[in-house]
This record gives structure tokens, C-alpha cells and sequence, in this order.
């Protein structure tokens, strides 16, 4: 009987052990998911700015019948902020690049061409950075 002294501790010891481990585990589980969440509301928040900004450039093309050579536009929104180039490449077609800022810091670039006069995005380029 003596012998079975020694055998609680070691027990008890790996079991808290491995609780820890488990528990440890789960917190930096906890974390990851946390900051991939975050990503992926930075990412719509950039995509909303993106497609708010499409809507007034084409709105902007719109309203000037008469594309000239090469136009510019800033729009400001809540979110962060969208920057503009736009060139008339045919008598159909502009086209636009666009960059955007989310107020987290996200940026995208954006480039597409417009048809005339139906104002259908006819080619898209996007770059993230």
C-alpha cells in the first residue's frame, strides 16, 4: 500500500496540465477569430466605399454629356474617401480609375471601363492594397 502514495499527485498534475493546455487553446482560438472577423468587416466596409464610388462617377459621367479628354473627382463619405480619374477612350467607352480609403486604413484601386450612353461597366481591374 505504500507504493500507491506517489500515484495522486502525478494524476492531478497532468490533468491540470492538459485543462490549461485545453483552455489556452481555446482563448487563442478565440483571438484568431476576433481578428479574422475584424478583416472581414474592413473588407465589406471597402467594398461598400467601392461600390457607393461607382455609382457617383457614373453619375458624374452621366450629368456631363460631353466627356472631355480627362476629368477628376474626390468624394468624401462617412467611411473614407474615394479619388477619381477618368479619360474618354472612344466615342463609347471612358475609362476610370478609382481609388478608395476606408477610415480603418483599407485602400483599393479600382479600374474599369464605362460604356456610352447605357453607363454598363464593360471591363474590370482591381488591385488591393
Amino acid at each position: 500500500m505504500g507504493r500507491q502514495d506517489g500515484v495522486i499527485f502525478p494524476l492531478v498534475a497532468v490533468v491540470a496540465l492538459l485543462l490549461a493546455f485545453f483552455m489556452t487553446n481555446a482563448a487563442l482560438l478565440y483571438e484568431a477569430e476576433q481578428k479574422a472577423a475584424h478583416a472581414v468587416r474592413q473588407a465589406a466596409e471597402a467594398d461598400e466605399l467601392v461600390q457607393m464610388a461607382v455609382f457617383d462617377v457614373k453619375e458624374q459621367i452621366a450629368a456631363t454629356a460631353a466627356v472631355t479628354t480627362k476629368q477628376e473627382g474626390k468624394w468624401t463619405y462617412p467611411r473614407g474617401e474615394a479619388v477619381c480619374r477618368w479619360q474618354k477612350e472612344t466615342e463609347a467607352s471612358v475609362r476610370v480609375f478609382l481609388t478608395v480609403r476606408s477610415a480603418a486604413g483599407l485602400q483599393r484601386t479600382v479600374a474599369f471601363t464605362v460604356a456610352l450612353p447605357s453607363l454598363d461597366i464593360t471591363e474590370w481591374t482591381e488591385q488591393n492594397g
